[in-house]
């Protein structure tokens, strides 16, 4: 599937933990576990210290713009972006950061266990540039590193072959059974209603897997299907997109093949670009549609 462009993001720090109260007469009921985001994606390795939810501090990966390294002589992690001329020292055990030379408090002290470090994330992604939200409803803290903030930017109101990239390359969470494909093969078909980014249709060995993606940025599987296995169906199946097109990515071929769908499931190839004559298009998925406007942009603070 599309994994095999991706890069891995990591796990930093979270802070703030939401909570839930109950019912007059009513007997206690258990607070939904608070999820944390990076980047979109799910943090389950977390601490909480001191009221305070705390993740690995490399989850706050952005290579482009944050770098990390350790000072073993005064056992300090030193953080640094250049773009926004910040350097942030922190020891384990202290509440306290140094920003440039100026002390800062934490909401809970550095905690090193089982080797590795984790940091109030409230602190480190607004100190480096980074942004953090709650969305109470959902019972979720999402974060964004510098460079996650303008892909989000660009996911939900961008030009839409850049906003269908983004989209592609958020990983997808699956809240119910996960289906494995049956069938064998090498190519990856991804469907977009016309004029959209945010939610699509992938099929992949027989595996159909439908894909929206949410207010926060974060990609939800809402339903799965084994056409040619044994494997069943999962979730609820969308409502048909009608005119759409699609992006047929061919790994043993290196070829992309691109095209539109009308209303009848009737499909028109526009193009194909074989990669092993044009080497710049080795990891493109997505190309742009001649004449196609997009209508799902949203707004952004």
């Amino acid at each position: 599937m599309k994994k095999w462009m991706k890069t891995a993001a990591a796990a930093l720090t979270v802070a703030g933990v939401l909570s839930a109260g109950t019912a007059v007469m009513a007997a206690p009921v258990a607070a939904a576990p608070v999820k944390m985001f990076i980047n979109g994606l799910y943090q389950d390795d977390v601490l909480n210290v001191n009221g305070r939810t705390m993740v690995q501090l490399k989850a706050f990966y952005d290579p482009d713009k944050i770098s990390y390294s350790y000072e073993s002589a005064t056992k300090t992690i030193i953080i640094k972006n250049p773009v926004n001329k910040i350097t942030v020292r922190l020891k384990d055990g202290l509440k306290t950061a140094d920003i440039n030379g100026k002390k800062i408090a934490l909401d809970a002290p550095v905690t090193v266990k089982r080797g590795r470090t984790y940091v109030p994330v409230r602190f480190v992604a607004e100190s480096l540039g980074g942004t953090v939200a709650y969305n109470n409803a959902a019972k979720q803290v999402i974060v964004r590193t510098p460079t996650g903030e303008e892909q989000f930017k660009t996911l939900m109101s961008g030009e839409l072959d850049k906003a269908r990239v983004a989209a592609l390359d958020l990983p997808e969470l699956n809240y119910g059974k996960e289906i494995q494909p049956y069938g064998e093969g090498f190519t990856t078909i991804y469907t977009f209603p016309i004029g959209e980014a945010l939610r699509y249709k992938m099929e992949y060995r027989g595996l159909v897997t439908y894909v929206e993606v949410n207010e926060n940025g974060i990609a939800e599987i809402k339903w799965q299907k084994d056409t040619i296995g044994k494997n069943g169906e999962t979730g609820q199946e969308p409502k048909a997109f009608g005119e759409s097109v699609y992006f047929m990515n061919n790994l043993m071929a290196d070829r992309l093949s691109y095209g539109t769908v009308d209303s009848t499931g009737k499909s028109t190839e526009l193009a194909t670009v074989d990669r092993y004559n044009n080497p710049h298009f080795a990891y493109v998925l997505i190309m742009p549609i001649e004449g196609e406007v997009r209508t799902d942009a949203k707004l952004t603070e």
